[in-house]
């Protein structure tokens, strides 16, 4: 359809007096404008020349921003134009249309801005996402390339320029990054961790008061060289690193401590310490004995004194059950143990045995009857069957299945 030119003009290409409109039409969700450019002649870029002789048109399908919902196409007939310069080596050129789009582009500058915005917000596939929803139209690809295409923002040196090293690949592979700490962004990235890169960038990029920077002795020389009346001082992680470092450290040096504490007023100060526990299983019988004979009467003193068998066990170090012995045995020959084997259940002449009967028991040494069994009785009470009772056939049990019997 035909619309009023001036009013497209000025809604489509509102500071673009570059392009006149021809016509434009609406068909199947899509706004197309037909436009051409108005000047008669243009400048060859290289040689600065005007020409007004044309070579030849083609025309230029531009994506610009949606329009009410709708996309919105502008098909641009551009022409080229013959150099007239004999010196110069581009024979003919195309018409430039600065404030529309770039070379070889298929958007539109302000569609192009767009983009760039969602690329750096949300990236590839989210921001795609939203692009399909605001109806750009554009894939993952896009969105990463408009933002690789961004020039480097270019940053001013630093007050207080932090300096730490990261892992491109742990273990085998370290940079150093180096941070503005007042604006909290990167401003550079060194290719090692050394101090001779830092030296040279301190060097080339004066003004640096202050160097946050990372405990290693490589940064240290390095900013020490570059920076020589800069104030070198650890950032915060690095000294919560090591004050954790320092606690730990003292921490594991009294863990003695940790493990038996005796709070004030809790036991007596004239008890033995930990050490004089009467443990070692080696030494003679009479040391032990003495040992053995100490440690019972270190905790009927300890109980005479209202403590409990816990906080013994606590303040000696000692186990529970060790402190048990002694508290229940009445006297301290009740804790020693001689080198006899302990009598086995299953002995005949042990009191512990519980399957002997009055006729195999054996004889007292005062009685003058020999009641001595025939035959040493058996150390069980029962004999095992031949085939345990899981192993009992049944009659009319399925063939080819074995089934219990009890």
């Amino acid at each position: 359809m035909q619309t009023d030119a001036l009013f497209w003009d000025s809604l489509v290409f509102e500071g673009i007096d570059e392009v006149e409109v021809e016509a434009v039409t609406a068909a199947f969700g899509t706004v197309e404008v037909v436009g051409r450019g108005r000047a008669a002649a243009a400048t060859c870029p290289d040689c600065g020349r005007f020409s007004g002789r044309v070579h030849d048109r083609y025309q230029r399908r531009l994506k610009d921003l949606p329009l009410a919902d709708q996309g919105f196409v502008i098909r641009l007939t551009v022409r080229r134009f013959v150099c007239g310069s004999a010196d110069c080596q581009r024979r003919t050129f195309a018409e430039p249309f600065s404030r529309l789009t770039v070379p070889h582009a298929r958007f539109t500058t302000r569609l192009n801005r767009s983009l760039e915005r969602v690329g750096l917000a949300l990236a590839g596939r989210a921001g795609a996402r939203l692009a399909a929803q605001l109806g750009f139209g554009a894939g993952r690809m896009t969105l990463l390339r408009r933002v690789m295409a961004l020039p480097d923002p270019q940053f001013s040196t630093p007050r207080v320029l932090g300096v730490d090293d990261f892992a491109i690949r742990r273990g085998q592979t370290y940079s150093t990054v180096l941070t503005s700490v007042e604006d909290h962004r990167v401003v550079d990235v060194l290719p090692t961790r050394e101090g001779g890169p830092l030296a040279v960038w301190l060097i080339r990029h004066p003004g640096v008061e202050i160097i946050c920077r990372d405990r290693a002795g490589a940064y240290a020389e390095g900013a020490r060289r570059g920076a020589p009346d800069a104030l070198q001082v650890a950032d915060r992680f690095h000294l919560w690193q090591g004050l954790g470092r320092a606690v730990e450290t003292c921490v594991a040096a009294h863990r003695d401590c940790l493990r038996n504490p005796m709070p004030s007023g809790t036991l007596s100060q004239d008890t033995p310490p930990v050490s004089d526990r009467p443990q070692n299983a080696a030494e003679p019988v009479g040391r032990r004995a003495e040992r053995k004979k100490a440690a019972h009467a270190l905790v009927h003193k300890m109980l005479a004194e209202g403590h409990s068998r816990r906080a013994i066990a606590r303040h000696l170090g000692w186990g529970l059950n060790t402190v048990l012995r002694y508290a229940n045995a009445a006297r301290w020959q009740d804790t020693i143990r001689d080198n006899r084997p302990r009598p086995s259940r299953l002995d005949p002449t042990s009191p512990t045995w519980k399957g002997a009967s009055p006729r195999d028991a054996p004889a007292s040494p005062a009685s003058t009857v020999n009641s001595a069994p025939t035959t040493r009785p058996s150390p069980t009470r029962w004999f095992a069957p031949t085939s345990p009772p899981c192993a009992r056939h049944r009659p009319g049990r399925r063939p080819g299945r074995r089934q219990c019997g009890k």
